[in-house]
C-alpha cells in the first residue's frame, strides 16, 4: 500500500506544522475534485512482519492470576462500571469491542502492558457489572461512560486504546472530551461516515451466532487461515481470566444496541467532521488479514485524523493481540513514550 503523499516515520517526517499545512491544501483539492481522499497526507510507518507468538497458557506469569486482583465497581450518576486496574506507570484505558467483555482481552497482552503502564480494563454498559439505566443508548453514551471512569479513577495523562467497536467509542471520546486523552490508539477499528466498511454479512452472522459450531466460526473470522490452528488451540487459554470473574452473557438487548451503534456510525457525518479536528496523537494498528473490519477502514482513519501514524501488520487478523501480544505492546509503549 503506497502513496506519494505518505512519509515513512523511520525516514524522517515533515514537521507537524508543515504536514498539517500540506494536509489542509490537500483537503481543499479534494473539495474541488482535483485530489482523491486516499491521497491525503498520512504518516505511514510501513508494514510490520512479526512472528506468531501465541502463548497457549504456557508462560508462568500472568497478571490475571495474581493474588488480590479483584474486579471493582465504580458508581456513576448513570449507573455502575465494572473494571480491573493493575500495573504501574502512566495510565492506559482499554475499551473492548462488539459483543465482547473484558475476558476477550489477551492476558499476555495486558500483562506486558502492565510492566510499563497502569492498565484499566472494563465492561461496556449492559455487560457484567456495568449496568446503566435504560437499554437504549448511543456511542456518545458509551464514550461518556469511559469519561466517567477516567474521571472517577482520577487518571491523568491517560492513553486510550480502543479495539474494534471500542475504537469507535474511543474516537467519540476524543471528539467530546479531548482533554482526557494524552494519546489515542485505534486497534482494528473503523471511521465514521460513508467511507466506512461494515463487517460483511457472513462475518456479522458468525460473530452474533450461537450453537455448537459458534466457536470455530468466530475463530475463522478473527484470524487468517495461517494462524487458525494455533488460534483454535490457544484462544481460550490466553483469555483474560481473573479469579472470580466469570465471562458474562451478552444479552440480545446489548447485541441490538451495539448493532445500531455500528450502523449509525457509518452515517455519522457529525462525528466525521469532529474527528477531523482531533489533534490527539494517534497510533492506528491494523492487520492485513482482518476480515471483520477491512484494513481500508484504518487507511481512511489515518487520512481523517490530523496527527495519525498508521502501522499495518502483515497477516494480522482482527484479534491480532493474540497473534503478536509482545510485539504489539512494544510498538504501543514506544508510541506512548514519544513526545
Amino acid at each position: 500500500m503506497t502513496s506519494m503523499y505518505r512519509s515513512d516515520t523511520t525516514g524522517g517526517l515533515l514537521s507537524r506544522q508543515k504536514r498539517n499545512g500540506c494536509r489542509l491544501i490537500a483537503q481543499l483539492l479534494v473539495c474541488s475534485g482535483l485530489l482523491v481522499p486516499q491521497m491525503l497526507p498520512v504518516a505511514y510507518a510501513g508494514t510490520a512482519a512479526w512472528q506468531d507468538e501465541m502463548r497457549c497458557g504456557s508462560d508462568t506469569f500472568r497478571q490475571d492470576r495474581e493474588a488480590g486482583l479483584k474486579e471493582r465497581v465504580l458508581e456513576t450518576p448513570n449507573g455502575s462500571i465494572g473494571y480491573f486496574q493493575f500495573g504501574h506507570g502512566s495510565p492506559i484505558v482499554l475499551i473492548t469491542g462488539y459483543r465482547a467483555s473484558m475476558a476477550e482481552w489477551n492476558a499476555y497482552f495486558l500483562s506486558d502492558l502492565a510492566k510499563h503502564h497502569e492498565v484499566v480494563v472494563f465492561d461496556n454498559r449492559g455487560i457484567g457489572q456495568s449496568q446503566m439505566r435504560g437499554t437504549r443508548y448511543s456511542v456518545r453514551d458509551l464514550a461518556s461512560d469511559t469519561a466517567a471512569l477516567i474521571r472517577g479513577l482520577h487518571l491523568k495523562n491517560a492513553t486510550v486504546l480502543g479495539w474494534s467497536m471500542g475504537g469507535i467509542i474511543a474516537q467519540q471520546l476524543a471528539i467530546d472530551e479531548p482533554s482526557l486523552i494524552s494519546k489515542l490508539i485505534l486497534l482494528s477499528s473503523m471511521p465514521p461516515g460513508p467511507r466506512a466498511a461494515l463487517p460483511p454479512t457472513d462475518v456479522d452472522q458468525a460473530l452474533s451466532g450461537s450453537g455448537s459450531e459458534h466457536f470455530d466460526r468466530v475463530m475463522e473470522v478473527l484470524f487468517p487461515a495461517s494462524a487458525l490452528p494455533s488460534a483454535k488451540a490457544c484462544f481460550v487459554r490466553d483469555m483474560f481470566a481473573p479469579v472470580g470473574y466469570a465471562e458474562p452473557h451478552i444479552t440480545g438487548a446489548v447485541t441490538h444496541a451495539q448493532d445500531n451503534i455500528l450502523q449509525r456510525w457509518k452515517q455519522d457525518n457529525q462525528a466525521l467532521r469532529g474527528l477531523d479536528r482531533v489533534t490527539v496523537p494517534t497510533l492506528i494498528l491494523v492487520g492485513t488479514g482482518d476480515r471483520v473490519l477491512r484494513p481500508r477502514n484504518s487507511v481512511v482513519l489515518s487520512h481523517i485524523l490530523p496527527d495519525a501514524t498508521l502501522v499495518e501488520v502483515r497477516a494480522g487478523g482482527h484479534a491480532m493481540m493474540y497473534q503478536y501480544p509482545h510485539q504489539l505492546v512494544d510498538r504501543i509503549v514506544r508510541f506512548i513514550a514519544t513526545q
